[in-house]
């Protein structure tokens, strides 16, 4: 049953089971509304279908393309799935010249962004969430996919009733239970920094939300957050919530704390370490690695080479299997550890060999190929497998524009690898890793399509298409350099 607040009142803490919470807004009268719950995969666990045909879509951002005459305005592209795969001559491509898209095209706007994906209005269809230079919109999925219809998310006032949101990442699920997608981001309320959420459903016309919660983390959990996570780590079947940032716990150490989701509010679960360091763009992924019933939430940073793997419990984070991280530097990755070449700059999680435990491609799109002098910055990724002892590096690959099979030879600043994401668009058992290079072709961009099967991830048969084969904008754009599905 899904249930719907239908007034906004304001947010107070309240104690839930001995821990603090975050009230639900007071006042709410629920009703009844029909839909399919949710929560991306990036962002807890399922593929994007906008237009609700039960086939996996893919969405594509190309926020330096030109709009008319408007240069670098930036558009994006969906194209969608179906029994043949992705049908990438009839994809939605949608700008801010695309009627019901709040906005006009402006020069170097970069509208961009394919942020996270959902149900936030609760009509049974996926919805885009795009952010762009703290603004966020909706574009709301249909019968026929994604039209244009769009809304912009009103920012919130930085008040305890209305709190601000921010900027960076952010996440969608379904964090209170009712059965619709809700939004979050770090925030503020006028005070400190934390957590806003917007509970679904939104309303389209407006954006104005069934209700908003707000933690301060900062004087709470002695966590200052800068990126925010939205998954079921607990595996109750309810959105939790992962803040990632600095000073945890008071002791000066980056970390993050996993907040529970529930219909009463946001119940703090476990802290953890790692190298979380105040940055609001690291990319994440959430999967189960070790097939435990329990979603595990990989997170890479690009600035330090490094990605790191926190595996769920019911308390947010195993009791069983600590928290690591992975570099080229670790044993049986391949590749060398080398400065700036941005090992974690993409991470996506699928099961790429059908061996039930899900895998990890993690993308370094600064990775030299080969030859400094033509392949620097030309990019790589590199796929770790999951096991019953989650990930382990025995059987790791990687793969460049040089490998066999892969259309295009690997050049300087071609940034292969700086989006990724994993889908079967054809619903054959077997998925695709889909990889961004945003430099191809002199930033124009382009999107690869690597098969897979009982062996793993393959070059062969692997294929490429950029925004001139979805019947975009000639130019490109940095097509490829944001990717969800």
């Amino acid at each position: 049953m899904r249930k719907r607040a239908l007034t906004v009142a304001a947010v107070c803490a309240v104690t839930v089971l001995g821990v603090t919470a975050v009230a639900p807004v007071a006042g709410a009268a629920p009703v009844a509304v029909g839909g399919k719950a949710a929560g991306g995969k990036a962002v807890g666990g399922k593929d994007a279908d906008f237009n609700g045909d039960g086939y996996p879509d893919f969405a594509t951002g190309a926020h330096t393309a030109t709009v008319g005459d408007v240069k670098r305005a930036g558009v994006v592209t969906v194209a969608y799935g179906s029994a043949e795969g992705l049908k990438l001559g009839s994809a939605s491509i949608v700008s801010q010249a695309t009627p019901g898209v709040p906005g006009e095209p402006v020069e170097d706007g970069r509208w961009r962004e394919v942020s996270a994906f959902g149900d936030l209005d609760g009509d049974g269809y996926d919805d885009l969430v795009i952010n762009w230079a703290e603004r966020f919109m909706v574009l709301w999925g249909s019968a026929d996919g994604i039209t244009g219809a769009g809304t912009t998310i009103p920012v919130g006032r930085a008040t305890a009733a209305n709190p601000k949101l921010l900027g960076g990442t952010l996440g969608v699920g379904d964090v209170n239970g009712d059965g619709v997608d809700d939004f979050v981001t770090r925030g503020h309320d006028g005070m400190t920094y934390g957590l806003s959420a917007r509970l679904g459903p939104i309303e389209r016309t407006t954006g104005a939300s069934a209700g908003a919660w707000f933690r301060n983390t900062g004087g709470l959990d002695k966590l200052s957050t800068s990126a925010v996570y939205v998954g079921d780590l607990t595996g109750d079947g309810i959105d939790d919530v992962v803040a990632t940032g600095g000073v945890v716990l008071g002791n000066g150490t980056p970390g993050g704390v996993v907040f529970k989701g529930s219909a009463a509010g946001l119940v703090k679960g476990r802290a953890f370490g790692g190298p979380h360091r105040y940055s609001t763009s690291y990319p994440a992924a959430f999967g189960d690695l070790n097939k435990d019933g329990y979603q595990d939430l990989v997170t890479g940073y690009a600035d330090q080479n490094k990605v790191y793997v926190t595996y769920g419990g019911p308390n947010g984070v195993s009791d069983t299997l600590k928290s690591r991280s992975y570099t080229q530097a670790s044993s049986g990755v391949p590749g060398l550890d080398e400065p700036g070449d941005k090992f974690g700059s993409a991470v996506a999680i699928g099961d790429t060999d059908q061996d039930g435990y899900d895998d990890v491609i993690i993308g370094a799109s600064y990775e030299t190929a080969t030859d400094p002098a033509t392949t620097s910055k030309s990019g790589a990724i590199t796929v770790l497998r999951g096991s019953a002892s989650g990930i382990t590096t025995t059987g790791a690959a990687t793969f460049t524009q040089n490998s066999k099979g892969i259309p295009s030879t690997s050049e300087n600043n071609d940034h292969f690898g700086a989006a990724a994401a994993v889908l079967d668009s054809d619903k054959d058992g077997s998925p695709e890793v889909y990889v961004g290079g945003n430099g191809e072709d002199g930033y124009k961009g382009r999107v690869w399509k690597l098969l897979t099967g009982a062996t793993g991830v393959t070059g062969t048969g692997a294929t490429s298409f950029h925004l001139g084969t979805l019947g975009g904008p000639a130019g490109g754009g940095n097509f490829g350099y944001r990717i969800a599905g």
